[in-house]
């Protein structure tokens, strides 16, 4: 098996979007696309998966040209795709989502919907989410809608499967499911395409990688003959340095407590947490899927409407009813869920920039000044938001919250789904809004990004959440992915702390089991988001 891409070339009106693609992946082989927001990883996966049309160029799948004239046609071809738009229908079923991939109006005709189900089931059960089957899409938490969504197209059989940016959305514990399936599929000789931003999970997963820069080919590489400093230097034209920041010697000074919260329940987990935040800091929030580390952030916004927090904000006492209280008392949230949390997809550049000066805190704000002060890249403001990347869409989400210099910032897995460089501006925004004396509570799926992170930063620390309580505080030297994962997985086992003097066959042993592959009519957003957040 063999696909091949021929001077593959695509544009939108005047905007080359691919420039001359030449690839060639051979079966049995894990190929990475890397590249920037915007370098062409995610339009040259839609038109090997049929939902986009070259301008010119050729395919070849097998030999025999390849050029797709829709989804269903790429099936018929082999060719499966997955993407970072989900596809699913939320009032019905997983089941009933998967077996539609299979259904046609010959099959419904002869009643073969209970054969599909059963198969659907085997599907599920084969990973060991079976209790997935009865439950409607949109009761899901966003990991495992785009859980679903990789089962839709592992259901399909493919002899090509592309995965476009599944695994920024899922847990670990998810993401072992895709390297499960990306194994069985390279032993049975398919090709696999991955995109992802998280360059610890090509390097892990990929046996080759390519890398795009502004919609052409820079390179191709065997992952392990390449660095990641490499990578990036090349994905972005510029001379990076990936290896690990030297952590700062942790300075504890007498900073003021900025925000405190006694006893704040936990209802999914019948727990209370006690935190207290101190001016210019920076705390990291990690655990595994499900075990409170959104409900903490998005319970201080005011968004469990079953709790109202009350919390001690530069010595004042505070009730945080509603995300309105909270935006008047100077408490930003930024949501790495772009699409249903972030931008307001009909509206414009400007209006995304301006909206919570404008609309909640009544300032006049100069938005060309505040999207070049994050340094968003765009043509015209007036342009609507979806015509930039899916790293400067989050630019702006930054933009909107942070000029209005909020006290606390909470973000919830903010830097999903965006390239390394404008990853590494958030990073760099954030440790700037806490040396302004602003806290921070970020929460990241990903171990590495919160070591990265707090490193930048001499006032941080790292909370590990098991099962709503916060059962390890990390700091200094005692921060790393391998400890962060021991308490993630054992919660109050502190037989999993390492420190430097630790065996480096016992640190293996550790990332092995632990740590491997961490890696309304107004707008254009659900009706609920808008009257939670803003009314």
């Amino acid at each position: 098996m063999k696909l091949i891409c021929k001077d593959v070339s695509k544009q939108f009106g005047s905007n080359p979007a691919l420039r001359g693609v030449n690839l060639s992946v051979d079966g049995g082989e894990i190929r990475a696309l890397l590249g920037g927001n915007g370098s062409g990883k995610s339009t040259l996966s839609k038109i090997l998966g049929g939902a986009l049309h070259i301008t010119s160029g050729s395919m070849e799948l097998n030999g025999e040209p390849s050029a797709p004239s829709s989804p269903v046609d790429a099936k018929r071809r082999g060719v499966v795709f997955t993407s970072q738009e989900l596809s699913l229908f939320e009032n019905l079923t997983v089941e009933e989502n998967i077996a539609l991939c299979s259904h046609s109006v010959e099959r419904l005709w002869k009643n073969e919907t209970a054969k599909t189900a059963e198969k659907v089931r085997a599907l599920l059960r084969k990973y060991g989410i079976e209790g997935l089957a009865d439950k409607a899409v949109r009761s899901l938490p966003a990991n495992e809608q785009y859980l679903v969504e990789f089962m839709k197209a592992v259901y399909q059989k493919a002899d090509v499967l592309i995965i476009d940016e599944i695994t920024s959305a899922l847990y670990q514990e998810d993401t072992e499911i895709v390297r499960r399936v990306m194994q069985e599929y390279k032993a049975q000789g398919k090709i696999i395409l991955f995109i992802s931003h998280r360059m610890p999970e090509i390097m892990k997963l990929c046996d080759t990688v390519t890398v795009l820069r502004n919609g052409a080919v820079i390179s191709t590489h065997s992952t392990r003959d390449v660095t990641e400093s490499l990578l990036v230097s090349q994905m972005t034209g510029l001379d990076v340095d990936c290896g690990s920041a030297p952590r700062r010697p942790e300075k504890r000074t007498a900073a003021k407590t900025l925000l405190a919260v006694r006893q704040m329940p936990l209802p999914q987990f019948g727990t209370a947490i006690d935190l207290e935040v101190k001016e210019g800091e920076i705390i990291g929030i990690a655990g595994l899927q499900g075990h409170g580390q959104s409900d903490l952030v998005r319970q201080l916004f005011g968004l469990n409407p079953a709790v109202t927090p009350v919390v001690e904000l530069q010595g004042r006492t505070v009730s945080l009813s509603a995300p309105m209280k909270a935006i008047q008392n100077r408490i930003a949230f930024i949501s790495g869920d772009r699409t249903l949390e972030g931008v307001f997809e009909e509206r414009s550049i400007e209006e995304n920039a301006e909206v919570v000066s404008r609309m909640i805190l009544g300032r006049k704000v100069d938005a060309a000044a505040v999207l070049d002060a994050f340094h968003v890249k765009y043509q015209n403001k007036g342009d609507r938001v979806t015509s930039l990347s899916g790293g400067n869409q989050q630019k702006v989400v930054l933009a909107r919250w942070l000029s209005n210099a909020p006290l606390v910032v909470l973000a919830d897995d903010p830097t999903k789904g965006i390239d390394v460089q404008a990853r590494r501006d958030v990073h760099k925004t954030v440790v700037k809004i806490a040396e302004m004396g602003s806290a921070v509570l970020m929460v990241s799926s990903d171990h590495e990004e919160l070591v990265n992170l707090t490193s930048m930063s001499e006032n941080s620390r790292i909370l590990v959440l098991y099962e709503g309580q916060i059962v390890k505080t990390l700091t200094g030297g005692d921060i790393s992915a391998e400890n962060i994962a021991g308490f993630c997985e054992s919660g109050i086992g502190g037989e999993h702390l390492w420190t430097k003097t630790d065996c480096f066959a016992g640190r293996l042993c550790l990332r092995w089991s632990c740590a491997s592959f961490s890696f309304s009519s107004m707008f254009s957003v659900p009706m609920d988001f808008c009257r939670n957040t803003f009314f």
